[in-house]
This record gives C-alpha cells, structure tokens and sequence, in this order.
C-alpha cells in the first residue's frame, strides 16, 4: 500500500527510492443469478454475470533536469551523443524529460562561450535523441545572440515540436502574457510555462518570457497563474522558473520559498528552478487534509552539462565551485483515477556529475559507487568526497 508522510517535516537523502508497494484493484466478478425456483440453469431463468471493472487508473514519468550550458570545452567535442551516453536509457525509460536550454540555437552563426553563447543545431538534437523532450527557454542567457537568435531558437523548436518536443519561454510576438505549452500524454493534461527573473541585457526582452522581482510584477505573475490555470483545465501546471538568486550558494532563502508557496498556490503543481548553477534542497508538498503528495518544489538541480568545473580542485573537493560539476535527474511519478486529482506515487533521485574523459571529453556520469570504483585513486578520492557532500544536500516532504 501506498505510505505517505505526515504533516511532519521528513528529511529525504538523495539516494532514496521513495516507492511503496501498490495494490492493484481486482475484478470483482458477479455470479449469475436464477429467476426460477428450479436449480437448473437455463437461457430462460439466469441472468448474465457482470464484472465491475476497477477505476481507470493513469499514470506519468516525469524527469527534471538543470542547466545544458554550451561552454567551449563541451561544444568543442566531435560526438554530442558522448555526453548523454550514461543516461540515455533513464532518461528514455520515462515519458517526459525537462531540462533549461541555457543559450540561444542559431546555425547561422559559429559556436561561442560565455558571456554570449551560441550553439548550432546538432548540439541540442544530441540532448532530444538521448531523451530530453521538454525545454525551458527563458533565462538570462536568451538574447545572447540579439533579436535574430531568439527568432532562430523559435524557429527550431518550432520544427521540432512537429516531433513532439515542447518548449515555453520565448515569442513570435512582443507580449506581456507568458507563452505555454499544452502537453497531452498518458491520459493527462499538462500546462507548461517558463520565465526569467534575470537577465544580462534588456535588449529585445518583449520577445520572451521576462518577470521582474518587483512587488508589482509578482502581483501581476499571481493573476496570470490563477487565469492561466482557469482557462485551461488541465491535470498538472509545471512552471519553470530561472530564479534572480546567487549563484554557486546552497542554502535558500526563507523570502524565496515563501514566493514559491505563493506560486503553488496559484495553481502550480511543480515550481522548477534553476540559475544558481548548483544542487539545492527540494520539497514534496502534502496535502494536509488528503494526506497526498500532490506538488513539488525543486529550488536548483544545478548543471547537468557545463564548463564550469573544467579544472578538478582535488586538494578541495568542498570548494563552491566543485558544484557546479555535479546535479541530479530527479524523477517523479503522479498517478490519478478516473478525474481525481493528481497524486506523487514515486520519486527517486539520480545523482550526476560531469567527467572529463582521457579525450578532454565533458561526459554526464551517474554518480554512483560502482562509476567511482572504475577511477584512478585520484579520481576516486575526488568522487568520493563529493558523492559524500552532495549526499548532505536533502529533500523535505511538509504538509501545507
């Protein structure tokens, strides 16, 4: 049977399955009934068996992913396939995967590193054929190529939502309602948008999804959530957000989750952050008067491929910016019958780190105990530290 915590808070590590065994609900098989008083079966005197079938009961994988930043030493590899290799098959074995697309994709123009990134067109197919299929496209990096790299990143997952590749964050037209996605898939229905607290230029930010962290434009945010959500009947609202946060801190502050749970109550069922290019702490929300996970909040899951941690630091692995090396798929299952609401009936965290291979190729890696056995003492050493650092950054289920 399905356990679910109480309104006490509950410390998560990130290596923990939260999966309880599920009951399935048998067919309840009617006898048939005689309508004489002889005991022998006929055409004439039975009435035919029944079967109550059990409620329709629908169920989706969703994996939620960081930062795919386009650094020099990653977008100069021959094979972009290399770097998914280790999570390709995770990552297909779920029906939807979420990851920010940190740079604009125009091939009409070569490669750059940071400040102003770029990236042609075969970068980001590498990321979709290993199994990302949703991406947020509103961050401080969007108009790194001007007007004319946001219509051609428009342009390209235009293409591909033909292929059933979703995005949210950026527009054909200037407009101060956010852009959105419907997603249709397993029976449900799910709303998607994406914004920007942040940015490094305001040139063309008409043209994407750009909210300040004014009192006036978070007020304006509340009223477009609560439309968007009424407007659209949907099973589930996921709202990426690129947070105006430091970068490379951990903790989160009380006034950030504070916004968050006013999201959530906007009608946003997963609050999906990112900018601070490092692993923060996580939420699963109960309902308290259900006893149901029914939301999550994910405040940074970090970089799942840079160039931010090109130089190993092996004399100290705890430095700030080791983690940027190192984030987690997170995944989430949510179950509903018949049209009730949506319920979390699975979760399990991956940890991932970015290696660099004997080619100075940057590889997405599990970071597991078996991965680190494969190194050199150094490496191993190095892993080691880490896997043991990151396993002190938790998630938190609490009942609101």
């Amino acid at each position: 049977m399905f356990t679910f915590y109480s309104c006490a808070t509950k410390t998560l590590s990130p290596d923990i399955v939260q999966k309880d065994e599920i009951i399935e609900t048998p067919q309840i098989i009617v006898e048939p009934v005689i309508n004489s008083e002889d005991d022998t079966l006929t055409a004439e005197n039975i009435e035919p068996a029944y079967i109550f079938e059990p409620p329709a009961e629908d169920k989706i994988v969703l994996t939620f992913a960081g930062d795919i930043m386009a650094h020099t030493n990653v977008t100069r590899m021959n094979d972009f396939s290399l770097i998914y290799a280790d999570i390709t098959s995770l990552l297909q074995s779920d029906d939807l995967s979420f990851a920010n697309l940190e740079t604009p994709v125009h091939s009409g123009r070569p490669y750059e590193n940071y400040p102003s990134f770029n990236v042609q067109a075969p970068y980001v197919d590498a990321a979709i054929t290993a199994g990302f299929d949703v991406f947020s496209l509103a961050n401080n990096h969007t108009n790194d190529q001007g007007k004319a790299g946001i219509d051609k990143t428009l342009e390209y997952f235009s293409i591909k939502r033909t292929e059933g590749v979703y995005s949210a964050g950026i527009k054909e037209y200037p407009s101060s309602e956010l852009t959105y996605e419907i997603i249709e898939k397993n029976g449900f229905t799910i709303l998607f948008a994406a914004f920007t607290e942040i940015v490094n230029s305001l040139a063309h930010i008409e043209y994407f999804d750009y909210i300040s962290t004014s009192n006036t434009a978070r007020e304006i945010l509340k009223k477009q959530l609560i439309s968007m959500r009424n407007e659209h009947q949907c099973d589930l609202f996921i709202l990426s957000v690129h947070c105006y946060e430091s970068e490379y801190v951990i903790p989160v502050s009380k006034a950030r989750k504070s916004f968050y749970y006013d999201l959530l109550d906007c009608g946003v069922d997963v609050l999906w952050a990112n900018h601070p290019h490092v692993l923060q702490e996580w939420e699963l929300i109960e309902d308290c008067n259900t006893g149901l996970l029914t939301k999550a909040v994910f405040y940074s899951i970090g970089n799942t491929i840079s160039g931010q941690r090109y130089v190993y630091n092996f004399d100290n692995p705890g430095a700030a910016r080791e983690y940027t090396g190192d984030s987690m798929l997170f995944q989430i299952e949510f179950t509903k019958i018949d049209e009730s609401r949506p319920y979390i009936t699975f979760s399990k965290q991956h940890l991932i780190t970015t290696h660099i291979d004997s080619q100075k190729n940057s590889l997405i890696k599990l970071l597991t105990k078996e991965f680190i056995e494969t190194q050199d003492k150094k490496y191993k050493d190095y892993y080691s530290k880490r896997l043991e650092l990151l396993g002190k950054i938790k998630g938190t289920t609490l009942c609101r």
